[in-house]
């Protein structure tokens, strides 16, 4: 979504006006036009930063201990049936 780009000294001197455009479109704030902040609304923000979300990403130091057990018992189960099926690639016997 494009939005608008302003002053930080304009968005002070009309905060009341900017206020209202922001609630509709995010506004870019300059400072020695440079792009410093971005105003958007608070449902919007929240929005972004709710971490009940429940798709999440973990290093692998991160990863929760019941959650790599049930990857890796998953990782276990589709491999054996992989080398089960008829597309599995044998591996000889060493006796």
């Amino acid at each position: 979504m494009p939005s608008k780009t302003i002053s930080s000294a304009e968005f002070v001197r009309h905060f009341g006006r900017y206020h209202d455009e922001a609630m509709r479109e995010p506004i870019t704030l300059t400072k020695h036009g440079r792009a410093s902040v971005v105003v958007i609304p608070a449902q919007e923000y929240e929005r972004l930063t709710n971490r009940s979300d429940p798709r999440r990403v973990y290093r692998t130091s991160e990863t929760p201990p019941d959650l790599a057990e049930l990857i890796l018992s998953q990782l276990e189960k589709d491999s054996a049936e992989y080398k089960a099926s008829s597309g599995a690639p044998k591996t000889p016997d060493h006796d």
